[in-house]
């Protein structure tokens, strides 16, 4: 491939990225809701971010990445970079406070029920929790 094919490829699938990246900011800001403020406005300003880089590579109309200039090129590194700091700082609260269904979901183990007359060794579950 021409190297300007593999540039027209690369801000295509730049484009497609942030869409994505987006779509996954929408949904943690929704999933946000449940937690506090501080944390909510954190989900808020990512995707917030995401939205100006988005916006700033459709008014750069760009066909090849020579086309962007260094000023969107900075900014977008510098909003990256500032979202991947805090989506870690959300992951560590997330791990610290939240609680663990709401990480992993609901998980209810299959209840194993036997016939009163039927024995059971009990050796065979040990460890085992039913409900």
């Amino acid at each position: 491939l021409a190297a300007s094919q593999v540039e027209v490829r690369t801000l295509v699938m730049l484009r497609g990225l942030l869409h994505q990246l987006h779509a996954a900011c929408t949904h943690l800001v929704t999933g946000a809701q449940a937690f506090p403020s501080s944390v909510q406005e954190t989900a808020g300003h990512i995707r917030h971010s995401v939205e100006g880089m988005q916006a700033s590579f459709s008014r750069a109309r760009a066909h090849s990445l020579h086309d962007l200039s260094d000023l969107v090129l900075a900014q977008s590194r510098e909003t990256v970079t500032r979202a991947q700091l805090s989506i870690d700082e959300l992951l560590e609260y997330v791990g610290q406070h939240a609680p663990l269904p709401w990480l992993v979901g609901p998980f209810a183990p299959a209840l194993v029920e036997y016939p009163e007359d039927v024995p059971v060794e009990m050796a065979k579950w040990e460890g085992c929790v039913t409900v």
